[in-house]
């Protein structure tokens, strides 16, 4: 996810010091960069989920303890985010709005990075109180896929902020009212499972739940704050089990891959869309556009580079991944070709994996896409990239590799889009299309998906 917002991290000094597995206790507090001191909670045994819990207003206090300790209970481990010193910090950063489901999605990658672990996990977010408020519209403005599940303890009706939350894919977040402060506002779409739990520290809860039945669709109040540690528990318990009892199984021979297939939804050419999606993984830009080229009757198969490249790898073992992918839906699909589509980490990808394949999948793709693609492909997620601050040894040059391309290619960029790589004249087999916005399209994916399929379609019609 990229932002125009930059801010010192200092918590990267700490996790070159634990750059491998550490042995860790079960209750720890860390440093990071924007949050202060996080508190980490982890469970007896293995990790089943990273949770991010936002302290009421009043900060990190024994209630929050007793929360983090009831999921860690459950198999979580639970990063605890003391309210105040967040807030207070964000308000410092001169920006006419704030971007913090960038702030939290990063502090997700970096603790699971500090904690070692083999594969990223999506993080649940739950808030207490005015947390849960403030939870809402974080999770509200991120794109869907980055947090799968919010669970709110309460509600505070009367939290506001001095600035405006940046809208999000799901519009917007806050409205300014008659105090000249900024309130919390129900979006249309929400991105992710919504559990909401009421029984917030409110003066009057019965008006407040009956304001917020009808503006934020949320049940009756069904539990007193006495009861919160148990239920809270047992909710985020039902909430893995029906993860874990509904996998979606891939063939033997790509199982080991991260992959999401969209069957289409309409009658079409039969082409494929191999999508690489960005360095947030399956989130709201692939999944908007995956569900626009399925609307016009192709078969999408989105890869996360988030999970694969979790852990470093090589060009080499990148497109060897790539051939597996295509080899499969080759075979399953014998008259199909294929379309090679990457967003911003995923675009620069494209022309580096797509010059690895053996030539008779070469001859299969139609076209490759890159969609704001930067000068150079990477083959890991470092934190800090999502702030501009991250520096890749190994990394390889974009534009020499497209001179040397099998396959034409299309990148495609917004035209607010400061530092585009997509510059007419680089090269001629680069064809270059501008749309309006900026690095997320101004969350038009539909519009984009529509642009995809006439590049394409030109392509098609354009051949004998």
């Amino acid at each position: 996810m990229r932002s125009n917002q930059r801010w010192t991290l200092p918590g990267l000094a700490l996790l070159l010091l634990c750059a491998l597995p550490c042995a860790h206790a079960a209750e720890d507090s860390l440093h990071y960069g924007l949050f202060g001191m996080v508190h980490v909670q982890r469970p007896p045994a293995a990790v089943a989920d990273t949770i991010l819990l936002l302290s009421d207003a009043a900060g990190w206090s024994a209630r929050e303890d007793a929360l983090a300790r009831a999921l860690a209970a459950h198999g979580a481990r639970v990063v605890g985010i003391d309210l105040p010193t967040y807030l207070q910090r964000l308000q410092a950063i001169g920006e006419p709005c704030s971007y913090p489901a960038g702030h939290f999605e990063e502090l997700a990658h970096w603790i699971e990075r500090h904690e070692g672990d083999a594969d990223y996990r999506t993080p649940l977010v739950i808030g207490r109180g005015s947390g849960a408020t403030f939870a809402y519209a974080m999770v509200a403005q991120a794109p869907a896929g980055t947090f799968p599940a919010l669970l709110t303890l309460g509600w505070d009706w009367n939290f506001s902020l001095p600035r405006a939350i940046c809208p999000g894919d799901a519009g917007a977040i806050t409205r300014i009212g008659a105090d000249a402060r900024h309130h919390v506002v129900a979006t249309g779409d929400f991105p992710g499972e919504w559990l909401p739990l009421p029984g917030a520290h409110l003066a009057d809860p019965a008006r407040a739940f009956d304001n917020l039945r009808q503006q934020l669709d949320l049940p009756p109040p069904r539990l007193l704050e006495e009861q919160a540690v148990e239920d809270v528990g047992v909710t985020y318990a039902h909430w893995r089990e029906q993860q874990d009892a509904d996998p979606v199984a891939l063939p033997d021979d790509i199982a080991d891959l991260p992959l999401t297939e969209i069957a289409p939804s309409a009658e079409g050419d039969g082409r494929i869309a191999i999508m690489l999606t960005g360095d947030g993984g399956w989130a709201g830009l692939d999944k908007g556009v995956a569900a626009s080229l399925a609307g016009a009757g192709m078969r999408v198969v989105g890869f996360s580079t988030l999970k694969f490249f979790w852990q470093k790898r090589s060009p080499e073992v990148a497109g060897k991944a790539l051939a597996r992918i295509l080899a499969h839906y080759a075979k399953a699909w014998p008259d199909a070709q294929f379309v090679v589509i990457g967003y911003s980490f995923g675009a620069s990808l494209v022309p580096v994996l797509v010059n690895r394949l053996p030539a008779t999948l070469q001859q299969r793709i139609d076209r490759g896409i890159m969609i704001s693609p930067d000068a150079d492909a990477v083959f890991e997620i470092r934190i800090g990239d999502w702030f501009g601050g991250a520096h890749h040894e190994g990394s390889v040059p974009v534009l020499p590799l497209i001179a040397l391309s099998p396959i034409p290619l299309t990148c495609i960029h917004g035209n607010d889009e400061t530092d585009s790589f997509c510059k007419p004249g680089q090269d001629a087999r680069l064809g270059v299309l501008g749309l309006p916005g900026g690095h997320h399209f101004n969350g038009d994916y539909a519009a984009l998906g529509d642009a995809i399929i006439e590049v394409l379609q030109a392509r098609a019609s354009a051949q004998p």
